[in-house]
């Protein structure tokens, strides 16, 4: 058994590092800069992509999201990219820290370094506990408050981190353009062997500890763990079937258990431990999706039931003991609210990533939209896209379930990613009308944005809730009261975001 699941790991192990490096290829492609030495400039550079992917890397056809958020901070008017702040969302959203074992370059360099045959392994450096927290420091100082705090003459900060910490940026970017460009080597100082010793000491820790500077240092890292326990990929433990061995423990880099805490804001999702697990007991979200789609898309379901009638034909009946019958939801308005629902948050979503980010994407895709910092809505309709689709998933789960009770309790928990995601995009709203000292108004557009958009998964998280308390035949009236104001509110969020769509195709 401990062969297979060894053999397992590494073949998965395999195909992750050949994602990685397929990835790298693909984000840094721009062979002309290799050879001549000259950093990419295209309009794409204006992207940023989800790892810590340098700039200054003469392929790089895109850019780094640590350094493009340090280039838009400024003493002078202390203005907040909600350009930058919405891809890091998307991303953490999405992705969480899977982006760290699959997109980032200098985790591939890092896994690389680790699988040399050099002397013992080790997971974690003396003090671990207390060390896994300093990455947040160096996002707060490094990334954040120098580079406001202390600027130039012209009131401009400097991207500290990239300049005084990133190895990524030395490997990719510094070391090439210095060897390619006569130039550059005829300005290298003190500053240029520091990050190449800081490099020097990374590459040769990861040959014996497992993805220092991803465990202590990378502040992209911590941002993303942050959204770990809310992104689309999670890990899951089925307690029934996890025995506690720490077989996912012992597999895991991070060092990371993973049967107590799945979603630790530590694990970078490299699946190790999905492979360890002799029980089957570990799965992913992501996978948990492709195996419903793969059975109810590829699987003849007649011959799947035939299987097991022939397979139980010798087996001793199994006695089932009843089971009290849930409090039975109106079907009625369940079909409407599961349609309703469905309708509303795909409207709102075509309707926000085309009336923002695909604006965003069309109007201003120029390196200046880097620094773009103005009243904008850009996080709060990425965060709105993005819980649009959460709230439409949860009202085709619905219409799935209509029938079955115990699941529609669920709902709540389900839509209540959907109303953090929207209150994140808030958040970020109110803080960039703070520092840019600007007057968020009650537009047609931002009405949409903030108020109806609201109105499904706030009034759905309460009815879910309440259903917990209906079993017992109580708060009856307070179920029906929700059921006319969520559906009277979803229409009207649906309707007023199809009358905004109309208005704006009809302007153009």
């Amino acid at each position: 058994m401990a062969n297979k699941q060894d053999a397992a790991i590494k073949k998965h192990s395999t195909a992750r590092t050949i994602f990685q490096a397929a990835w790298f290829a693909l984000t840094n492609g721009y062979a002309r800069g290799y050879t001549s030495g000259k950093i990419f400039t295209g309009n794409t550079k204006a992207l940023c992509v989800p790892g810590l992917n340098c700039y200054s890397c003469p392929g790089a056809l895109a850019s780094c999201p640590i350094g493009s958020l340090q280039a838009v901070f400024n003493k002078g008017t202390f203005k907040i990219s909600l350009y930058v702040f919405g891809l890091l969302s998307m991303f953490g959203v999405v992705f969480g820290r899977l982006v760290c074992s699959w997109m980032c370059p200098f985790g591939l360099v890092q896994d690389l370094l680790h699988k040399i045959p050099l002397g013992p392994k080790f997971k974690n450096l003396p003090g671990h506990k207390y060390l896994r927290w300093l990455r947040f420091v160096v996002l707060a100082v490094m990334v954040v408050l120098l580079p406001i705090l202390i600027v130039d003459t012209t009131g401009t900060g400097q991207p500290w981190f990239c300049e005084w910490i990133c190895p990524s940026g030395t490997l990719l970017g510094g070391i090439p353009l210095t060897i390619v460009n006569e130039e550059f080597r005829k300005i290298i100082g003190f500053r240029f062997f520091w990050k190449v010793g800081l490099l020097a000491v990374f590459c040769l820790g990861a040959i014996w500890w497992y993805r220092p500077f991803c465990k202590y240092l990378c502040p992209l890292g911590a941002i993303y763990g942050v959204f770990n326990p809310v992104s689309t990929y999670r890990l899951e433990v089925d307690a029934a079937k996890c025995v506690k061995c720490k077989a996912c423990q012992k597999a895991c880099g991070m060092d990371i258990p993973t049967f107590e805490t799945p979603n630790s804001m530590d694990c970078i999702r490299c699946g190790d431990c999905m492979k360890a697990c002799p029980t089957g007991a570990i799965s992913s979200t992501w996978g948990t999706l492709g195996q419903n789609i793969k059975s109810r898309c590829f699987i003849d379901d007649e011959a799947a039931v035939e299987a097991t009638v022939q397979s139980g034909k010798h087996a001793q009946p199994k006695v089932v003991e009843a089971q009290p019958i849930p409090y039975s939801l109106p079907t009625t308005a369940l079909r409407i609210m599961g349609i309703v629902m469905v309708v509303g948050g795909v409207i709102g979503a075509i309707t926000s990533f085309y009336l923002a980010i695909y604006a965003d994407f069309n109007y201003r895709l120029t390196v200046e939209a880097l620094t773009y910092a103005g009243p904008a809505t850009f996080v709060l309709d990425c965060m709105k896209v993005a819980a649009s689709v959460v709230v439409a998933m949860a009202g085709i789960y619905v219409l799935r379930n209509i029938h079955d009770n115990e699941k529609l309790l669920t709902v709540s928990e389900k839509l209540r990613t959907a109303l953090l995601l929207y209150l994140f995009g808030l958040l970020m709203l109110i803080i960039n009308a703070f520092f840019d000292l600007t007057v968020i108004t009650l537009e047609l557009q931002t009405f949409y944005a903030c108020y109806p958009a609201l109105a499904i998964p706030v009034l759905w998280g309460f009815f879910a809730c309440a259903t917990r308390y209906m079993k017992t035949g109580k708060l009856k009236v307070l179920m029906w009261v929700l059921y006319v104001l969520a559906i009277i509110l979803s229409i009207a969020s649906a309707g007023f975001a199809a009358v905004v769509m109309g208005a704006f195709i009809l302007g153009k």
